[in-house]
């Protein structure tokens, strides 16, 4: 309360301390009308703040899943029998647009005519990465652009690779090139140039797809092209990834560091080498230090019909250690390769084996011991080691 002098305390009479008078019926509503514009602001900042987190917490999530899936963290899914429905195996694929590569590959080499059937299973059973090949006599190109399209899963969340070859090269055959504007079959004369835009237009159109995900340029078993050659279609493909109609770019069967330090110059590197695993090739023991300093997605074939199948298939110490982690020699051999660093190819024509195959090497991966580990390398070659243990 506050004092009010009245005349006579003016004239030295007594202070009379009076109540002030009630508010009046306007003053109270606007107080409360203020009190209320006050509390709808403070929700609105609220409110603000949250989307703002929300919006950031978002994008870093989207940005971190990209940059995984780009570095090829894979995904798998269980597999689907002839009628099920096929369950998206990566959902975030579908938002992405483009798949990553797979941990594991089903390579479509030698199918035939079941080529189709084979890819469809395959996809159902969980694999998202196929690799097949476009002028190659051993591939049926049209018969896994017709597989995955039978598969009911997205093209976005497969990752479909194939080969290029040139016409020089030992395995070389037009029976995939069904373009009908004239250029198939193609003439012996084309050059090296013409030969890469033929095979990516064949193979797109294969493929049922705009675009390729890898195109890996094939040399024979380790007898390389002459470098030039190798070169020259090599500034073609490039064109092709700046252009977004191939992703990533890859070489066949190179063991030669020298080549492979020269063809890293380029412009465009390759991501992927593709090379058997194979005593008569020291199994890469040498190189697989650069292929890790290089970035290479390094895939594996012949790693049961090679040597190395066959001295662990029936070991009595892999068959041991197999049954322990409850699963096949073969699978443990495939999940050994990928210890080393190593995508392995797997051509089964079993729909029991992709599924075990999915189930053992991408839905949940074997957990290894290191004196295990060392047991199978010494079956092998003692050197053959992850790169940890060295």
């Amino acid at each position: 309360m506050r004092s009010r002098r009245t005349d006579a305390a003016r004239n030295g009479g007594p202070v009379i301390i009076l109540d002030p008078p009630p508010p009046s019926q306007s003053r109270l509503a606007n107080f409360a009308k203020k009190r209320r514009i006050k509390k709808q602001r403070r929700r609105s900042s609220a409110k603000v703040l949250i989307a703002v987190v929300a919006l950031t917490c978002g994008l870093f999530v989207g940005i971190t899943t990209n940059l995984l899936r780009e570095n090829g963290a894979a995904g798998g899914a269980d597999g689907a029998a002839d009628g099920d429905e096929v369950v998206s195996a990566n959902p975030a694929a579908a938002a992405e647009g483009r798949a990553p590569m797979g941990s594991i590959v089903y390579g479509a080499k030698s199918k035939g005519d079941d080529t189709a059937r084979l890819v469809k299973e395959a996809i159902q059973a969980g694999f998202r990465h196929i690799a097949t090949g476009g002028f190659h006599n051993e591939y049926n190109e049209p018969g896994v652009g017709a597989g995955w399209k039978e598969s009911g899963v997205p093209r976005q969340e497969l990752y479909l690779q194939t080969l290029f070859l040139s016409n020089t090269v030992n395995g070389y055959a037009t029976q995939n090139c069904l373009l009908d504007d004239g250029s198939c079959p193609p003439s012996p004369e084309l050059s090296i140039e013409d030969q890469v835009h033929l095979s990516i237009k064949s193979s797109l159109y294969n493929l049922q797809t705009d675009y390729l995900d890898a195109l890996l340029f094939h040399n024979f078993r380790a007898k390389l092209q002459p470098y030039e050659e190798t070169i020259r279609a090599w500034r073609v493909l490039e064109t092709y990834v700046d252009k977004g109609v191939v992703r990533h770019l890859g070489v066949v069967s190179v063991h030669d560091k020298e080549y492979l330090t020269k063809l890293h110059t380029e412009r465009i590197k390759p991501a992927i080498i593709q090379n058997r695993f194979h005593s008569n090739r020291g199994y890469d023991i040498d190189l697989r230090p650069l292929f890790k300093e290089y970035g290479y997605a390094n895939q594996l074939f012949w790693i049961l019909t090679g040597s190395a199948g066959g001295k662990v298939r029936n070991d009595a110490v892999v068959k041991r250690i197999a049954e322990r982690m409850g699963v096949s020699p073969q699978v443990l051999l495939y999940s050994f390769t990928m210890e080393l660093g190593g995508t392995p190819l797997i051509g089964t024509k079993s729909v029991a084996h992709m599924r075990e195959d999915v189930a053992a090497l991408v839905t949940k991966k074997l957990e290894w011991k290191r004196y295990d580990l060392t047991q199978v390398a010494e079956r092998l070659n003692k050197k053959l080691l992850p790169l940890w243990m060295y």
